[in-house]
């Protein structure tokens, strides 16, 4: 049956007896108006089904990755030696310890894949276009704040890899022209990584940056609910069917939740999220090998030596993402269809590319 719900059918489905204990309480607690208008809200059936689910997965792992933080919270201490100690103790002594921090792990990992997914979804389906260009640009912003994430976490278990992988990242950080010894002042604090560094990276892990990342959420979903998501390109918005939100959609991404974090939690008992020897500033022998999701910046860095290095710390990078951030006002034609944006698909396939075969160079060079 095709035909809309309406407004009223929906909130009398819901709230259609004063004197129902739940409508009580809502009163009570002054928010029934509110109740009732997010209870009216309707989408298209087909904003989250086994086609189209990506967007509702990114917001299902970032929740996971906030819920799984906020416990970690609880048993760490941010200081050398301490901290090491505090994240040892939470992995192998509490009780789900090692599956909390394990779903935390895969969460971040599996957040940059879809996220990344999702972003090519986006612009081979031209979802890009009018009226959506801020709906793009703000899931930009948050792809762009989640690597963040990742790399002041790094430090936070004082073991080896994270102390030495963040050297390496500071270094090039110090490297950037005019801004760089700025930059590494605001983040180590010192001539050392210690303490110092340790708290504001903590700092930045669990304030500055998630007030950051949920502040762009919550402008990508405005931005969602005002000019609507793009239609499939074989069918129109006319032809699509709507539901409410509540509880048809609201089940569906509850579904999606419970899958995922069961699916995490068995990785997490069978693959433990790694954790390396205690941190030793002494070892500068250590060679810390990247994650794989920066092995083409990586490679880069490797490429471009010596005075070129802002070539392939800044200008390429930064090049790439002042293009993604402009595609909207680039290729600002009304036409979506992969088959009709030549110009854009044959850019966006070199670009993959180059970074797949950057990738590849880097994981021979670490690990072949």
């Amino acid at each position: 049956m095709h035909q809309d719900i309406t407004k009223t059918q929906v909130k009398g489905t819901l709230m259609n007896s004063g004197d129902h204990p739940q409508n009580r309480f809502l009163h009570y607690l002054a928010i029934d108006g509110y109740a009732s208008g997010i209870c009216s809200i309707q989408t298209t059936s087909d904003v989250l089904n086994w086609k189209r689910f990506l967007g509702s997965l990114c917001l299902v792992l970032v929740i996971l990755l906030f819920l799984t933080g906020c416990v970690m919270m609880f048993f760490y201490s941010p200081a050398p030696g301490i901290a090491y100690d505090s994240v040892d103790y939470a992995q192998f002594s509490l009780l789900w310890g090692d599956v909390v921090r394990g779903v935390h792990h895969y969460a971040w990992n599996m957040l940059l894949i879809v996220m990344g997914l999702h972003l090519l979804s986006a612009f081979f389906t031209g979802a890009f276009k009018t009226p959506r260009q801020l709906v793009w640009i703000s899931g930009l912003l948050i792809l762009l704040v989640a690597p963040l994430l990742i790399i002041t976490g790094d430090l936070l278990p004082w073991d080896q890899k994270g102390y030495w992988t963040t050297q390496v990242r500071i270094s090039i950080i110090q490297s950037i022209p005019v801004v760089g010894e700025f930059c590494l002042r605001i983040l180590q604090g010192g001539t050392r990584t210690g303490i110092v560094a340790l708290t504001r990276f903590y700092t930045l892990h669990c304030v500055f940056l998630p007030v950051l990342i949920i502040g762009f959420v919550c402008v990508h979903f405005h931005f969602i609910a005002h000019h609507g998501l793009a239609d499939p390109l074989h069918q129109l918005s006319t032809n699509r069917r709507k539901v409410p939100l509540i509880p048809h959609i609201i089940n569906r991404w509850m579904l999606l939740f419970m899958v995922t974090a069961v699916i995490l939690a068995i990785l997490s008992v069978y693959w433990p999220a790694p954790l390396d020897s205690p941190a030793d500033p002494t070892d500068s022998a250590f060679v810390p090998k990247p994650e794989w999701w920066v092995l083409a910046l990586n490679q880069l860095v490797t490429i471009f030596k010596g005075q070129l290095m802002l070539i392939g710390t800044i200008v390429i990078p930064g090049g790439l993402t002042a293009l993604l951030l402009a595609l909207p006002f680039l290729d600002c034609s009304s036409e979506r269809r992969p088959s009709h944006r030549i110009v854009s698909m044959c850019l966006a396939i070199v670009i993959l590319i180059a970074l797949t075969v950057l990738s590849i160079m880097g994981y021979v060079a670490h690990f072949g």
